[in-house]
């Protein structure tokens, strides 16, 4: 329950999760401060932490659910609203079958969003997940699993070199995938202070790379064309860890003879880097171990995604930094309970993605617009803003409108609840109870969210209206929880910590500390129980066993694919360090400092179309146009353009960058389209 006083919590707005100490008084809270004794945080939060308040009193909140009607969204109770949609899934259920309901969910960045409405897909009987998961961190997980049957953390306090591929940490405070590493805001100034030499490989001069020791500017969406010519040197100078290769991998001569002419003069004009420049990062990377990679998003948005990452892990495995100090290691992490179930019926276009854990949603959009007849007719939108976030806008809007029934919960409205038949107002962190599961290099431990405040309005946290809706289709029989306090209690049952201990001590270790190179006790978790070079789980599949480059299928966004007519630039995008996905542009005291997207121009590019800093300019592609305002940027390779992210909700009314990103080619393994790098051009406006 909410307290006056000051309460220990845990952030949930973005990955990082950090500890707060939220103070709150009789009118509400009154200062958000960082916890000092939360194992990872330390003490440190970020403008995202202290937007809390402001959410939580934002006049924009969703207070009351919403149905659509012909004059648009109005205002109905809750009652009603549950009675509405219960009546209308259990319709669609009835004609069509359980498996036309798809649950479209956004990035984890708190339990709460990965588990809302799980438990009741599983109860309805649907096998169909989709969301942002074709475009975020599954892809590359599912190119680890592959290679090495799972997703390690980068070890960042022991590695001699550290490359930040297709990363930028410091914008995204994620330095990898649910690690808590101590005080994580500084690892980069540690590693340096150490002497760790440190490399960002990224098209943009992130914030990162600005950072690094050196910046390697590679050709957006070339990764696959770089890490195959890293291991053709490795393999060819004799420069990988013989016995590791040979005690605990498979595969490596077909690696080796695949390779043999992926040289470094092949990819020197894929890459934009000179060939002597590929030879010496592959150099480096196999002689100064240990050496670590940090991956990033910077590789989902790609339609190479999954074989980019292949060569991610692959050299990885080839130089034995695996599973030892300094290298990626596997973390020991907390026990949680499972909320969904194997499915009982085929997922859509499920020949098309065998190994894929969710439903691309390029699967389900198509599905959608070509009237399949195995198609989805319902969706529940959880913590997601799937009309930002896919490409190809317009097509995403014409997909949903052949929905039968589209539900939507969110805090705020959305360009994706804008046009839901149904809103439901959802509750911010600072207004539920939740929790949170990080391993650890020191040992694995579970931190406790709790309510400071209570919601505005009638808003509900999503347990709550889940099991509701459930109970009004008769489907609440054997439910694990009925709001979200005791869907904490269920999915900590396996740990052995209680709400209650957690509610007093709020953070519980659950983990011993990690062990190395369990690779030798227990293999790798593969078909072959060995690090795989060659791929049996995607050869089974139908796939390449090995990575290939191919050449970008985006239209000709790209220095060897000639570029359409009318279309010279090329666009990569990205999400300004301030904000989170598509959230927080309409708060004042976030967009203080980034009150608009801005289109990244190099000045030579720029001065050939008549531009000055600041011009206010139409940005086009084969796909569309957004009107957006410039700024200059001198260490952007020419002809490359770079676009802000994640504007475009009713709130803030600014250019959507996937208005202009094409859906018309996907990885055939994960669905990632390339949002991140597309065919355009510049004109200033008149």
């Amino acid at each position: 329950m909410p307290v006056h006083g000051t309460c220990r919590t845990i952030c949930g707005l973005c990955h990082a999760n950090c500890g707060l100490l939220v103070t709150v008084g009789p009118h509400g809270i009154e200062r958000i401060e960082g916890d000092p004794d939360h194992p990872a945080s330390r003490g440190y939060i970020c403008g995202k932490a202290h937007a809390g308040k402001e959410i939580v009193e934002s006049p924009q909140r969703l207070t009351m659910p919403l149905r659509r009607t012909p004059r648009g969204l109005e205002p109905i109770g809750w009652d009603d609203a549950l009675d509405f949609a219960a009546g209308r899934l259990a319709a669609i259920r009835d004609r069509y079958g359980p498996e036309s309901l798809v649950r479209n969910a956004g990035a984890p960045v708190s339990y709460e969003a990965r588990d809302g409405f799980l438990y009741f897909m599983r109860v309805f009987g649907s096998p169909n997940f989709t969301g942002s998961s074709n475009c975020c961190w599954l892809p590359r997980a599912t190119a680890f699993n592959a290679t090495m049957g799972g997703k390690p953390e980068p070890d960042f306090e022991n590695a001699r070199l550290i490359l930040f591929w297709g990363s930028n940490p410091l914008a995204t405070e994620r330095y990898g995938n649910y690690c808590g590493y101590e005080r994580f805001h500084r690892i980069i100034s540690r590693a340096k202070a150490r002497g760790a030499r440190l490399i960002a490989i990224d098209p943009v001069r992130s914030e990162t790379a600005a950072r690094c020791d050196e910046w390697i500017r590679i050709e957006p969406g070339s990764d696959v064309a770089l890490g195959l010519a890293m291991i053709n040197v490795i393999i060819a100078e004799n420069l990988h860890d013989r016995d590791f290769v040979d005690r605990y991998t498979s595969g490596f001569l077909a690696l080796a003879e695949h390779v043999r002419t992926a040289t470094p003069d092949w990819a020197a004009c894929i890459t934009g880097l000179a060939a002597d420049q590929i030879v010496d990062l592959a150099r480096r990377f196999a002689t100064n171990g240990p050496a670590t990679i940090c991956d990033g998003n910077g590789f989902d948005m790609y339609c190479s995604v999954v074989d980019a990452v292949r060569t991610v892990a692959i050299l990885l495995g080839l130089t034995g930094n695996v599973d030892v100090p300094g290298s990626v290691v596997f973390l020991p992490f907390a026990k949680q309970s499972v909320l969904s179930a194997p499915p009982k019926t085929a997922k859509i276009r499920q020949s098309e993605f065998p190994i894929f854990r969710d439903v691309p949603f390029p699967g389900i959009k198509e599905a959608l617009l070509h009237d399949e007849p195995y198609r989805p007719r319902a969706m529940i939108v959880h913590h997601s803003n799937p009309v930002l976030i896919q490409a190809n806008q317009r097509r995403t809007v014409e997909a949903f409108r052949k929905l039968e029934f589209l539900v939507v919960d969110d805090v705020f409205m959305t360009a994706t609840a804008e046009i839901a038949d149904l809103v439901l107002p959802a509750t911010s962190p600072m207004e539920r109870y939740g929790y949170r599961a990080y391993s650890s290099f020191d040992r694995g431990f579970v931190a406790l969210s709790r309510p400071v405040v209570g919601p505005p309005g009638e808003a509900r946290d999503v347990f709550t209206m889940e099991y509701e809706l459930a109970a009004r289709m008769g489907l609440e029989a054997d439910y694990p929880f009925v709001d979200s306090r005791s869907w904490v209690e269920h999915m900590l049952k396996p740990t052995g910590v209680t709400l209650a201990r957690l509610e007093h001590e709020q953070i519980v270790a659950v983990t011993p500390p990690p062990r190395y190179r369990k690779y030798k006790e227990t293999g790798f978790q593969t078909p072959s129980g060995k690090l795989e070079f060659y791929s049996e789980q995607f050869a089974k599949a139908g796939y390449d066993p090995l990575p290939i480059y191919r050449e970008p299928t985006n239209g000709g966004a790209s220095p060897v694919v000639p570029a359409p007519a009318g279309f010279p630039l090329r666009c990569t995008s990205r999400r300004p360090a301030v904000f989170v996905h598509t959230k927080f542009r309409n708060l004042a005291g976030m967009i203080a400092s980034y009150p608009e997207p801005l289109l990244w121009i190099e000045p030579s590019d720029a001065a050939r179309r008549g531009l000055r800093e600041g011009d206010m300019v139409e940005l086009s592609s084969p796909r569309g146009r957004v009107t957006i305002r410039t700024r200059f940027d001198i260490s952007l390779r020419p002809g490359l353009v770079m676009m802000d992210f994640g504007w475009g909700n009713p709130t803030d009314g600014l250019a959507s960058a996937n208005e202009l990103t094409s859906d018309e080619f996907w990885n055939p393994i994960s669905g990632s389209t390339p949002q991140r790098l597309f065919a355009c051009e510049v004109v200033k406006m008149t």
